[in-house]
């Protein structure tokens, strides 16, 4: 995807220009649907930031005291009337970076094979092992850059992106050194995580003892290194039934601590497994899919502070129910979503998409959605301070809707509303 170069742009008359402003803290009850509508408003974007926010009529009037000097230099004064301009999402679950497809499961799972079923053949995640190892790290980069630019055009310019994919070092650092490159070299806002505790290699299942080398060569040699390279942000650990129990993942995210990173869980996609307890225990940033959860786990969520991040469209791909999200919101638990878009459960790219889905099956209303796929999932990835909410002095990632009425994005639901997508204040193309 090409980039403008930045300049001073202002975005004038739109209908609605959603800023969630407010709080830069996760935001639950009453505050998960406050979106801060204004309406027939403008923007300024200044280079990379966002200078002036507020209705036209006052644009009008500061512009023509020539108290708006960013405005003085525009090389483009953009006329968004009927159309809504809103904070541009972030996906903040990702497995974006892997080697290869696994479109033969593809057909599995419509034959009716269960996701469970697939991998203990060693199909699912180990498939996808297989192929991310044998790919070089310049095939990675390629591979995923076209999957970043592909959610850019539907509205993501900010993403974490989780290894995983990799079981052993050299593959695992591999993955993370291209997370950095699509940072570094392709200029896209990424939060970076170890997630070499995703599955049980096949060299590790043969018994217990197999097993244990696995676990410490995580703890002892994986992490470590990844840590001394500064490659991730964040470690997350898959703590499910077949593959890491609770205490196995409090030992993987205790190291990860110790060394300084952040800590994510992917928690109750099958049943009770420990995960949320842990999650509280440790104060992870967020726990990721909570299919199975009772009023307890939900209370614990809440009173620890960690995100509940619902991750739709896998639900929808694995004919699997979906998270309540309803009763998560209604119990003061701060909600984000995702696409977790990876090469087997969810392939899913359009994040647009997903957030319809979190209102059909998740039971989100519009406003909560939009909420959880901007500010909230830019705060479980502490760049609340960056994106997520239109503000001066906010980076100027936006998008402007071809509607003049927000709820669109659900009442169309995937349709191809997004009109354009601000990253950093360039217009992407």
């Amino acid at each position: 995807m090409s980039i403008a170069e930045p300049s001073s742009i202002a975005l004038t008359r739109a209908s609605q220009l959603l800023t969630l402003a407010g709080s830069p803290l996760p935001r639950s009850g009453k505050a998960s649907r406050e979106l801060g509508i204004l309406e027939h408003a403008s923007l300024v974007i200044a280079d990379d930031h966002i200078a002036w926010v507020g209705p036209h009529s006052e644009f009008v009037a500061l512009h023509e005291r020539g108290e708006l000097p960013e405005v003085g230099r525009a090389q483009t004064i953009h006329d968004c009337a009927g159309k809504v301009v809103m904070p541009a999402f972030v996906d903040p679950h990702t497995h974006l970076v892997w080697g290869g497809d696994r479109l033969d499961e593809l057909e599995q799972r419509l034959a009716g094979a269960d996701y469970e079923h697939i991998f203990a053949a060693g199909g699912g995640i180990l498939s996808s092992v297989r192929q991310t190892r044998g790919a070089s790290e310049q095939e990675l980069f390629e591979q995923s850059l076209r999957r970043i630019q592909r959610m850019q055009a539907c509205g993501t310019t900010s993403f974490e992106i989780k290894s995983g994919y990799g079981l052993e070092l050299e593959t695992e650092l591999r993955q993370l050194r291209v997370a950095r490159r699509l940072r570094d070299e392709a200029g896209v806002r990424i939060k970076a995580t170890c997630m070499v505790a995703h599955a049980l290699p096949a060299e590790a299942r043969g018994s217990d003892e197999a097993r244990a080398r696995c676990l410490d060569s995580i703890v002892d040699t994986i992490l470590p290194a990844v840590a001394a390279e500064g490659l991730a942000d964040y470690a997350d650990v898959f703590c499910e039934r077949g593959a890491f129990t609770k205490a196995e993942s409090a030992r993987v995210l205790g190291k990860a601590a110790a060394l300084g990173l952040g800590l994510r869980i992917h928690a109750h996609e099958f049943d009770h497994s420990g995960g949320v307890e842990l999650a509280a225990e440790l104060r992870a940033k967020s726990a990721d899919h909570l299919l199975v959860l009772d009023e307890r786990e939900r209370g614990l969520l809440r009173d620890a502070g960690v995100v509940a991040v619902l991750l739709p469209g896998t639900s929808l791909v694995l004919g699997k129910p979906y998270a309540d999200g309803r009763a998560l919101i209604d119990a003061g638990v701060a909600v984000a979503i995702a696409t977790d878009c990876n090469p087997g459960s969810c392939a899913l790219e359009n994040l647009a998409m997903v957030l319809g889905l979190a209102c059909y099956g998740c039971k989100l209303s519009v406003a909560e959605a939009i909420v959880a796929a901007t500010h909230n999932a830019a705060a479980s990835l502490d760049l609340a301070d960056q994106v997520g909410r239109l503000e001066p002095g906010m980076s100027a990632d936006l998008l402007v809707l071809a509607t003049s009425d927000h709820r669109d994005l659900v009442y169309h639901a995937g349709s191809p509303l997004i009109r354009e997508v601000y990253s950093r204040g360039r217009r992407l193309h």
